[in-house]
């Protein structure tokens, strides 16, 4: 067996990737499969969505690739031609009512139709209103629940189930429930696909409005693509992780080497986040999760120094960068202990004391002191944005500064 091959799987691992929508992203992707075809895994799927519309994604306009129409078409039937099929993300958790409407439900279809024109094989969604209406209007479209519908019961699973999902995204909630996953995995009737490199907090009840706030920031009008937001809830985030490193374990992604666990119970997709990262950054994490095996720091892996966003102070001083280390091949038997021992997480950490324990032991940082410049800076960051009420200057600003940067993420193509 080839060095970088995993282990064989009597079914396949089938990796879901974000496109970079770069030709040679998709030849890479060839290369990959064709690299681990022994393994018994390859990205059988590529995902990804336009900059804009009225029907957008989750993802707001400025970090998301530009492109058009006729290069999205080819791009799609370039991978098909090297076997890998596009899954299209209509998955923001609203559209304010637009779909209810004559000329929302006309531009909706014929955006599908478009799809469907393109070779598009799938699509993923939210809501399931558009769900149903995919189904029964265009039946060649598979329909993929997304990890937004927050599907985390077995209620959820048979409801998408009834109107015609083909694959549910869970909750990211879910990736550690090996009781739930025990349970779902051997009755569903359709296939089951978990995010392996989730970066929010465990049980984040703000993640919703969070995620409503990025979808309209990828919503089309008048005055541009996306409305502008402020870094409220990723402050709020990273402020959490750095206060309490517990919280950086706590977080449920799944490391390359713990995707047999989830293989032994049935699972064989597996979504690999990070739109808007170049197209060598998700080869790179998606040869890992081929390959079953990563050395290094995790946390580079799961694409997550995003703190590195507030090293600005409070009083405009440019902080040294902060560095914070997770040794992947450390953390070897961390997942044991939900696995063995199925712990009902939902209910706290009071009496547990897991993974603040092994952050304590392997979590490392380049000093103590600079941490604590970092957390006083975004902690005043937090009170500032909260308490600043923008001028009317500031909000035409920010809207023209967003425009830019949305209109300049070219692909290359």
């Amino acid at each position: 067996m080839n060095s970088e091959e995993s282990a064989f799987s009597p079914q396949p691992r089938l990796i879901t990737l974000p496109s970079s929508f770069e030709d040679d992203f998709v030849r890479g992707t060839a290369e990959l499969n064709s690299r681990f075809a022994g393994s018994g895994g390859k990205v059988f799927e590529l995902y990804g969505s336009f900059q804009n519309g009225a029907f957008h994604s989750a993802r707001p306009a400025k970090y998301l690739p530009l492109i058009s129409r006729e290069k999205f078409k080819q791009h799609v039937q370039l991978a098909l031609e090297h076997g890998i099929s596009f899954n299209y993300l209509f998955n923001a958790p609203s559209y304010a009512n637009f779909e209810y409407s004559h000329a929302g439900r006309r531009e909706f279809e014929e955006q599908l139709k478009f799809l469907c024109d393109c070779g598009v094989a799938s699509v993923t969604v939210a809501a399931p209103y558009l769900m149903d209406i995919i189904r029964s209007r265009f039946p060649d479209l598979e329909v993929v629940v997304s990890t937004i519908a927050y599907v985390g019961a077995q209620r959820g699973i048979s409801q998408f189930e009834e109107i015609g999902a083909s694959r549910i995204v869970l909750d990211v909630e879910m990736n550690r429930d090996f009781r739930f996953l025990k349970k779902v995995l051997s009755a569903a009737k359709v296939d089951l696909e978990i995010v392996v490199n989730p970066v929010c907090l465990y049980q984040c009840h703000f993640k919703f409005n969070h995620y409503c706030t990025a979808a309209f920031g990828g919503h089309s009008h008048e005055n541009g693509s996306g409305h502008p937001y402020n870094q409220y809830y990723l402050n709020w985030c990273y402020l959490e992780k750095l206060k309490t490193p517990g919280e950086f374990l706590r977080s449920p992604w799944v490391r390359p080497e713990d995707l047999p666990v989830y293989e032994e119970l049935g699972m064989h997709h597996f979504k690999i986040a990070g739109r808007g990262l170049s197209g060598d950054e998700l080869l790179r994490r998606a040869a890992f999760y081929l390959k079953g095996s990563f050395e290094g720091n995790l946390l580079d892996l799961l694409g997550w120094p995003h703190w590195l966003q507030f090293r600005k102070s409070a009083a405009g001083e440019l902080l040294e960068p902060l560095e914070i280390a997770l040794e992947n091949k450390k953390m070897t038997g961390f997942l044991d202990y939900f696995r063995k021992r199925e712990p009902d997480c939902r209910l706290g950490c009071s009496g547990c004391g897991h993974c603040d324990s092994w952050a304590a032991k392997h979590l490392q940082t380049n000093g103590s002191a600079l941490l604590a410049q970092y957390v006083a800076s975004m902690e005043a960051n937090i009170r500032g944005l909260v308490n600043h009420v923008p001028s009317e200057q500031e909000s035409i600003h920010h809207q023209e500064q967003w425009n830019r940067v949305a209109s300049s993420q070219g692909t290359g193509l």
